[in-house]
């Protein structure tokens, strides 16, 4: 396998398990309408929608931005480490950054209680539902590649 390749594999994973780690916060904050049911509930066919709708349109147009960034990764052995490095390129490096700060702050005014609805948890659920569902570009160039 070549760096290149293993990186598209990595790149997938990567997105595949921070939606999965989002997906299980959320899914934490969401345990009281599980146990309660009410009609804020039905919010979660809203996070599937929005989820769907971003991993087919922001973040796609994102894995394919990074896809192209493949040629880029030649088959020094070192890029089997720091190959997805080079797959994000810079601009996603710093939106993954930007969007680490962004949980931190939806985590820090849900603890200090400006999420009363805990709508946090079903925006949480739609970015993390996206990522997954996006991650399935990563792998579907994996299997082009030879």
């Amino acid at each position: 396998m070549t760096p290149a390749r293993f990186s598209l594999l990595l790149a997938g994973i990567i997105w595949l398990s921070v939606g999965f780690r989002i997906g299980s916060r959320a899914m934490g904050w969401l345990e009281p309408y599980f146990v309660e049911p009410n009609w804020m509930l039905s919010l979660l066919f809203v996070s599937l929608v929005i989820g769907v709708i971003k991993s087919s349109t922001v973040l796609k147009k994102a894995c394919l931005r990074n896809i192209a960034n493949l040629d880029k990764i030649d088959s020094n052995p070192l890029n089997y480490l720091k190959g997805f490095l080079i797959l994000f390129g810079a601009r996603g490096v710093i939106t993954i950054l930007l969007m680490i700060a962004l949980g931190f702050l939806l985590r820090f005014l849900k603890e200090i209680g400006y999420d009363p609805y805990n709508i946090f948890g079903f925006i949480y659920m739609g970015i993390a539902l996206a990522l997954a569902f996006a991650s399935r570009f990563y792998f579907s160039e994996f299997t082009k590649q030879k």
